[in-house]
Formats: structure tokens, sequence, C-alpha cells
């Protein structure tokens, strides 16, 4: 889910709940959806990713579809323009916008409904490069957390997001697979003992040097991993990318994640106005949701090892269960909640038995891991 998703959910919980006793007040929403705007110019060699979505009614839980076939450009004060391609569902690309540093963009938006949007010029900046990532133990588990400066003190004000991914290995390496009735032997491609894990960040990370001398941030948090977490197990790796701001960016994030992260009950501050830097120039009526920015970014990969996390309480309780090489006893537990993972010999040297146990503790794609090795690993 991302941070605007997580906005208009806050937003439609909090509107329909009370503290003591169920209240249901008459909701007058309009009966046009507004326009979602998410993504950062890339003033770098990558790639640029604009995120197009439409608000459902508020009586219809606030939820969210991809705005298609819509005209999205990014126009420079220099005079270019350049088309975005739509490559999903409200998703729209370009590979490379070849922005200079210090010059100004905006984006427009045409939609099919006739409708045109437009943001404010940004300056394309140029995010400083990531020092560090580091981490802190304690009893609770470990604080991830990044560092940065600007030498020039050009900066002052970051956003980051993350990409977490930790391998995970199954409790009990099996060379079997029950199927059709019968135990068989795994053929080179089928082992379920390793497996990866992949989640996007979802929250709002942001950090601003104003109240310092020099531009420089030190240890701010990102991602808290509960001790005992599966994440810690084997090996675990953080990308981060980091983003420059300006102010008004800075505090467009900070409102939201005032709003989506302090409300808990009617005495808590209430939700904000969002107001972003973009309009709708047909309808200047009409609200938008979101912030355009330009600027490169940064990005640094790091990875922990279970070895380095001391006292790491990652526990799996996977029991073995003796299950009789029959065809009625085999279907009985296999076709429910066990799986095979070793073979037990009679005096004969036949199969007698196999050892089996619950399926997550056999098949690591059963705890939602991926089978696919991923290539920076």
């Amino acid at each position: 889910m991302s941070r605007i998703k997580i906005l208009l959910f806050v937003f439609t919980v909090l509107s329909i709940s009370s503290c003591r006793e169920e209240f249901d007040p008459p909701v007058h929403s309009s009966g046009d959806s507004f326009l979602v705007v998410e993504g950062v110019l890339n003033a770098g060699a990558d790639p640029t990713t604009i995120s197009l979505t439409r608000t459902y009614r508020l009586d219809d839980s606030a939820r969210l579809r991809g705005e298609r076939n819509a005209r999205v450009t990014v126009e420079g004060k220099d005079n270019t323009n350049q088309i975005l391609d739509m490559v999903g569902d409200g998703i729209y690309t370009s590979p490379n916008l070849n922005l200079v540093i210090n010059n100004e963009y905006r984006l427009r938006i045409q939609t099919t409904n006739g409708k045109e949007y437009l943001s404010e010029f940004v300056i394309a900046r140029k995010t400083p490069e990531i020092d560090s990532i580091g981490w802190k133990l304690n009893d609770e588990g470990a604080q991830i957390y990044v560092n940065t400066n600007d030498p020039s003190g050009n900066t002052r004000y970051y956003r980051w997001d993350y990409d977490e991914t930790w391998e995970i290995r199954s409790y009990y390496y099996t060379q079997y697979k029950y199927e059709n009735r019968m135990v068989r032997e795994r053929i080179t491609g089928e082992e379920v003992f390793y497996c990866w894990k992949n989640v996007s960040n979802s929250s709002i990370h942001i950090g601003t040097s104003t109240r310092l001398q020099s531009d420089i941030i030190h240890q701010a948090p990102l991602v808290f991993v509960l001790n005992g977490d599966d994440r810690f197990s084997v090996r675990y790796s953080i990308m981060v990318r980091q983003y420059a701001l300006d102010k008004r960016g800075y505090e467009f994030y900070e409102l939201m994640k005032r709003n989506t992260e302090s409300l808990g009950t009617l005495f808590d501050p209430q939700p904000s106005e969002i107001t972003g830097n973009i309009r709708c120039i047909t309808d200047p009526a009409e609200p938008v949701i979101g912030y355009i920015t330009a600027s490169t970014v940064s990005e640094k990969r790091h990875f922990i090892n279970r070895n380095e996390i001391p006292g790491w309480r990652f526990i799996q309780a996977c029991p073995t269960e003796i299950i009789p090489n029959n065809p009625d006893s085999l279907q009985k537990y296999f076709e429910g909640f066990l799986e095979p993972f070793e073979a037990i010999l009679g005096p004969s040297g036949n199969i007698e038995s196999y050892a089996g146990s619950y399926s997550y503790c056999v098949d690591c794609t059963k705890r939602g891991g991926s089978l696919i090795k991923p290539s920076f690993w």
C-alpha cells in the first residue's frame, strides 16, 4: 500500500468511527473522483515512473483505480517537452528524461475525460550520495538507519524509501514430494529449501538538517526489525533510495506522515488538508493529491548476516511425524497439513515410512518465499 493510499484509508476510518457509540453521519461526497499523482522526475540516468490513480467516493471505502490512457508530459522552462508512456494500469514511464540540474520542470497531465492538470515548476536537484547504512541492536530488535551529508549545504531536506530482501531456509531439507497418492523423489529445479522474500517500503521517511550548522543527517531511522523476525534468520539486504526535497516538498510529506501515523484517538491531532503542487487547470475547484519533485536518486545497498546479530531469537516450531508408507496413511497426512522430508528404510532396505512435518517447515514457498534468487545475492 502506498503512502497516499494509507492516507486515504485513514481518512475513511476516521470518518466512520467514534470513541463510544456508533455514529453514521450523512456523508455528502462528490460524485467525482480525485486524481492522485505519485512519483519523482528522475534527473539522473535511471527511469522516471509516475503513478496516476483515482479515488472512489468516500462512502465507497476510498479505493483507488489506475488512470489509464492519459497524456503525461514533462515540460522544461528550457522549452523541452518529453512524453511518458503508459506501461501499466495508471503507470507512466520514461527511460531517461535527460533533465539538467538546476533547470526547472513541471508535469502536465491530460486525461481522457478532457481535464488537464499541471504541477508547479520545480528545480531539478542533485541528491548527495548516501554515506552509510547501519543498525543498532537492543532487547526489542534492530533499528536500521541511514547517514548522509551535503558538503555544499544546498540540500537540507531529504526523503528515503527502500526495498527489503531476505533469505529464508526451510527447517528441514527434503528430497521428496507427495503427488498422486504416492511419494516420489524431487528432480532438479524442485528444491524448496532456499527462498527469498521481498517487501517494498510503504511508510514516509524524511529528514532535515535545518537546525544544524552543517548539512548532516545522522542515523535517520528507516525500519525497525523486531527480535525473532525471520528477516535476520539467514541474510538480509536493504536497498535505500535517497531524494533531495525542497522546503515545500518536505512540508507536504511531513504533513502526510503526521496524518497517517499520529492518529489514534479523538484527542490526537486531527487530519489536516493536504495541499500539493499540482492543480486542475480546467476545474480549479477540484482537489488534486500529490507533490512532484525533481532530483537525482542516490542508492545504496547494505547486507546483514545472521552471525552479525548476537542473540537473535528466530524460532520455528517444527515437530516430526512418522507416516507409514501405505496409500491410506500417505493420503491422510500428506494431503492435509504435512509434507515428507525423509525416507525411513526397513530391515529389507525398502522404504518403511516417511518423516514429515508442517508444510511451512519443509517448503519455504509456504512462508511466502520465492525460489528465484535475486541477481544481487
